[in-house]
């Protein structure tokens, strides 16, 4: 249909040649990378393996390794028609809540370590495959970057050795188990990386739309993955920890009297969820660490970041998992802190002219007065919802990028998704901020933001007051009773005739 669309139209040779030659230069510039691209993977696929802590972890993750180069023989012809897909793709994801992930490792045994080790290992592999079988959605063109191929890649090989991984029925297979998922996301840290730089080399080739689309199912189904993932590491660790206090063993004793847990064992652990997270915490720590960063940025003593105060219902608790939640409030305390520094960069200049002409006695142009104006985050709390608010004084957003802002395709935020060059890995968590650059901008972290809140029933949206700044809004459940909010099927698009 698009080609007879197309046909129709009778284009000029003139201009049909000149696109050509544009994706032309496109191809040849991704193939430049793609050598590249190919190291790193191995490099990073090399420190996953070192995690393998045991003879027989190491010969699980060799096998695994040569099951991966058998797979990737014949990834061409799987990128397009991979009817081992099929049984998977069939199938719906089981969706879970916070709720259930708290109650389930409450009373915490063995045999239920067991049961969420082969839930798990059973799970992964489904949401994979739908994942996989979006990249053979993706235009030709698309399918051809190199950065996206790597991407398919790592998410082909994960799929193979999940699911044929043996069915864990001991606490030894379960360590095994967790070996192998740690390994893999290693390996998938620097999918986000890749993702960036590959839309910022389609932008331009593929529809704005469709690669939204494709961004926000990727890092949404990602996010469900981890969370899956980490909770069963994190709940196998606490549980091997408790058991060996009970034991009475030492950090440095091995598994060996460790193979079964005694009969009525059992622990209380609620892995990575936090069922009464202070809301008005997690704020000041993220203050805190963004006002750190921007400070060391700008050469800036301690303090003279713009402040951040709380305000409304601050003894306001809810459940989530803090990593989600503090990405969201450290991105948008970041952007508020970002456009209000600059908006009174001057006051900075007029600041250090009256600390030299004091000879360095301290007298500063504003006297007691704060260099910035703060930064309030309002906090509501109902039965049901946690809502914050962060307004800031930092001008507001301009007008022609607002209506862009949760795009990952404008040409500015294509711009931006280039910088991802100088990043290997990527997980979207606070604490890798401080090894990027803070005045280093990717286009990233607000559509990354919404895809976060989206994942638990929430919503980010922001307000921009031109000439004065900018009302933030996160909105999430408080319960804890909603389901991930993920797709298995790909969107329909509809299409004219």
């Amino acid at each position: 249909m698009l080609r007879s669309t197309a046909c129709a139209s009778a284009p000029s040779k003139q201009s049909s040649r000149i696109v050509s030659n544009r994706m032309r230069r496109r191809l040849v510039s991704s193939v430049a990378n793609y050598q590249e691209s190919q190291q790193k993977l191995k490099t990073t696929t090399s420190a996953a393996a070192a995690l393998s802590t045991s003879s027989a972890s190491a010969a699980s993750a060799a096998h695994a390794r040569t099951v991966s180069v058998q797979s990737g023989r014949s990834l061409q012809q799987k990128f397009y028609e991979n009817r081992i897909l099929d049984r998977y793709t069939a199938q719906e994801p089981k969706k879970v809540t916070l709720r259930q992930l708290v109650l389930f490792g409450r009373q915490l045994t063995e045999d239920k370590l067991v049961a969420s080790a082969n839930y798990v290992r059973s799970e992964l592999p489904v949401r994979l495959a739908h994942r996989i079988s979006d990249f053979q959605f993706l235009p030709y063109i698309a399918g051809t970057n190199p950065h996206l191929k790597m991407v398919y890649d790592l998410y082909w090989r994960a799929f193979d050795e999940f699911r044929k991984f043996s069915p864990v029925k001991t606490l030894d297979d379960n360590r095994r188990f967790c070996d192998n998922v740690k390994k893999n996301l290693l390996e998938h840290s620097q999918v986000i990386p890749q993702l960036g730089m590959g839309v910022a080399e389609c932008a331009d080739l593929v529809a704005p739309d469709e690669i939204d689309r494709f961004m926000n199912q990727m890092l949404i189904s990602r996010i469900s993955r981890r969370t899956l993932a980490e909770q069963h590491i994190c709940l196998s660790e606490q549980y091997d920890d408790d058991l060996r206090a009970h034991l009475g063993l030492t950090a440095t004793e091995g598994y060996a009297q460790m193979a079964s847990a005694p009969r009525g064992f059992a622990t209380q652990r609620i892995g990575i969820v936090r069922a009464d997270c202070s809301v008005a915490q997690i704020v000041n720590e993220c203050a805190m660490h963004a006002a750190g960063l921007y400070e060391d940025a700008h050469h800036l003593p301690p303090g003279t970041a713009p402040q951040v105060i709380v305000e409304g219902h601050t003894d306001a608790t809810f459940m989530c998992i803090p990593a989600h939640f503090s990405y969201i409030i450290h991105e948008l305390l970041k952007n508020a802190m970002s456009h209000v520094m600059e908006r009174y960069a001057a006051r900075l200049e007029s600041d250090a002219a009256a600390l030299a002409a004091s000879s360095g006695r301290g007298a500063s142009a504003f006297g007691s007065e704060p260099l910035f104006p703060p930064i309030r985050v309002t906090v509501c709390s109902s039965h049901s919802d946690i809502v914050v608010r962060v307004s800031d004084q930092g001008g507001g957003i301009n007008p022609e990028v607002l209506p862009y802002i949760w795009s990952f395709t404008h040409p500015l935020k294509a711009k931006r998704l280039h910088n991802f060059h100088a990043v290997n890995r990527m997980e979207a968590r606070v604490n890798e901020a401080d090894a990027v650059a803070p005045l280093m901008s990717f286009g990233f972290g607000l559509p990354m933001s919404n895809v976060y809140a989206k994942y638990w029933g929430g919503s980010v949206n922001v307000h921009s007051l031109p000439g004065y700044g900018v009302d933030a809004y996160v909105q999430l459940p408080r319960l804890g009773n909603v389901v991930e909010n993920i797709s298995a099927r790909r969107p329909q698009v509809a299409t004219g005739v």
